[in-house]
């Protein structure tokens, strides 16, 4: 029976050496940021990929599917939205904290009565540069 590393799915004498040579392993349908001397670099994709081995940073995988966050705004007007990650070299040093981005975008769109048509249309505008699509959005 061979013990497989939590990291990489190698052999455990394989997954130190895979680590020291700069090879890294980016879980599908995610993604991960690369921070050299505390600056963000570039987003990997999923797969093998290799980094600068002791000068590179990785952050967190961030997953492109599937969020889902709950606003509440001015006037207690509460909002779910759904979003994906379409494009994450747009987003950039974003995604470390990418629900915090959204949030931030969809406050001032929340100050008013918005319905959940207008308030769809309104994120997209405003995350499509950035790299991200809300899918569904429900004000209540």
């Amino acid at each position: 029976m061979t013990f497989m590393s939590p990291l990489l799915p190698l052999p455990m004498p394989l997954a130190p050496l895979a680590w020291l040579t700069g090879f890294r392993r980016v879980p599908d349908n995610s993604v991960v940021t690369v921070h050299r001397f505390g600056r963000f670099i570039r987003a990997l994709g999923p797969g093998w990929r290799w980094t600068l081995p002791g000068l590179d940073q990785l952050g967190q995988p961030v997953c492109l599917i599937g969020h889902h966050l709950s606003v509440v705004g001015g006037q207690g007007i509460q909002a779910e939205l759904y979003y994906q990650i379409l494009d994450p070299a747009l987003a950039g040093e974003d995604l470390d904290d990418i629900d915090a981005l959204v949030i931030r975008e969809a406050l001032p769109l929340l100050e008013g009565p918005i319905g959940a048509e207008a308030l769809k249309v309104g994120m997209n505008q405003q995350l499509g540069p950035k790299g991200l699509r809300v899918i569904r959005c429900r004000v209540a």
